[in-house]
């Protein structure tokens, strides 16, 4: 007989840092890359993190700052 519901996968515990599951408490920091982490690991190169900072500020810079072409003007 086959099953036909998919079993349940595990919940990631949120109350324990996901770099050295240390617990954390209410003092949980969350990062970008989706995961809590303990107070000493709550930058990002602290905890090697996935998230790309990089792209993510050109493209900001790109939206705010946007190119300006004017039209030549035809000389007479």
């Amino acid at each position: 007989m086959t099953k036909l519901w998919k079993t349940p996968k595990k919940k990631k515990s949120t109350n324990r840092c996901s770099f050295c599951n240390k617990k954390i408490g209410l003092m949980g920091f969350k990062c970008r890359c989706d995961d809590v982490f303990c107070s000493v690991h709550r930058y990002s190169d602290k905890h090697n993190c996935g998230f790309d900072y990089k792209t993510l500020t050109k493209d900001a810079i790109a939206k705010a700052n946007p190119v300006v072409k004017v039209e030549k003007i035809e000389k007479v």
